[in-house]
C-alpha cells in the first residue's frame, strides 16, 4: 500500500496505542522481500547447513570474537546463544535474524537513511508493521535449531552487551526459512487475516522525513552513538534542505 508520510504518522499513533502489539522493519527498497542475510549469503542451501551453521560455524566465530570481546557466550543455553546471534546480526556476520524494532520511527529512519540522496536507485522505500502478539498466539514459537518445521518465532534476546538492540528498541524475527514475507503471506491466506503491512512511501519525502525524524531525537548520534554517526548526521542535516536527485546537466 503506498502512503504518504503524513498518511504514516496517522497509521502508527493509532497502532502505537495497542503498547507493543506491532514491531516494524524499514527497507530502502520497497522491492526487495523479508529475507535474512544468512539465507541470502552462501552459508546455507538446505536445511542440513541451517544445522551446521548453528553447531560448526558460531562455535568458530564465537572464539575469535571472544579474544576481541574479552566475554563469553555458552552457545549450549538458547539464551546464550540467542545473545550471541544477535550479537553477530548487529556487527556485520549472516544470522538467520530479521531487525525489527518497536518504534515506528526508528523502522522509518533506517528505510531513508540507506538511501543515496542525490542518486536514488529506486523510487519507494517500504516499512514493514507486523502484528508480532496476534502472530505468536496463533503460530508455535520454536527455537530448537533442531527443528524441522518451518517456522517465524519473535527473538527478544537480553541487551547485555549489546547496546545498539537497546537503542534502537530491537527485537527480532528468527526463521529456518528461506523468505518469511512468503511464509507469513501464506498463513495469512490459510487464517484469512492479516498479520504483516507493508508501507511504500516515495524515496521523494526523504528529506521531510529525515528532517522530522532528526528533530524527535531519531538519528544516527542516537540510534549508533560514533563520531561517524555525529558526521552522518551532519550531513544529513546539509543535504536535507535539498530535494531528492541529482540535478540534469546539460
Amino acid at each position: 500500500m503506498e502512503i504518504t508520510w503524513k498518511q504514516y504518522k496517522e497509521i502508527v499513533s493509532d497502532q502505537i496505542e495497542t503498547q507493543g502489539d506491532f514491531i516494524y522493519r524499514g527497507q530502502s527498497e520497497a522491492g526487495w522481500t523479508l529475507i535474512s542475510s544468512l539465507m541470502r549469503s552462501d552459508l546455507v542451501w538446505s536445511r542440513e547447513d541451517f544445522k551446521t551453521y548453528f553447531n560448526f560455524v558460531l562455535p568458530q566465530v564465537k572464539e575469535k570474537i571472544q579474544a576481541w570481546e574479552g566475554r563469553d557466550w555458552d552457545l549450549s543455553n538458547q539464551f546464550g546463544l540467542a545473545e550471541f546471534v544477535a550479537y553477530l546480526q548487529h556487527n556485520g556476520f549472516p544470522t538467520p535474524l530479521l531487525d525489527w524494532t518497536y518504534s515506528p520511527y526508528i523502522a522509518a529512519y533506517f528505510a531513508f537513511e540507506g538511501i543515496n540522496h542525490f542518486d536514488p536507485k529506486t523510487e519507494h522505500a517500504a516499512i514493514y508493521c507486523f502484528n508480532q502478539n496476534a502472530w505468536s498466539d496463533k503460530y508455535k514459537q520454536e527455537y530448537d535449531i533442531a527443528h524441522d518445521t518451518d517456522h517465524v518465532s519473535i527473538l527478544r534476546p537480553r541487551m547485555v552487551g549489546n547496546h545498539k538492540l537497546s537503542l534502537q528498541q530491537g527485537c527480532f524475527t528468527f526463521s529456518n526459512v528461506q523468505d518469511v514475507e512468503l511464509h507469513i503471506r501464506a498463513h495469512e491466506k490459510r487464517a484469512n487475516e492479516t498479520y504483516l503491512s507493508k508501507y511504500i512511501l516515495r524515496v521523494s519525502e526523504r528529506p521531510k522525513v529525515i528532517t522530522e525524524l532528526s528533530l524527535m531525537g531519531v538519528s544516527a548520534v542516537q540510534l549508533m552513538p560514533s563520531v561517524e554517526s555525529v558526521c552522518k548526521k551532519a550531513l544529513n542535516d546539509l543535504i536535507g534542505l535539498h530535494p531528492v536527485g541529482r540535478a540534469k546537466r546539460s
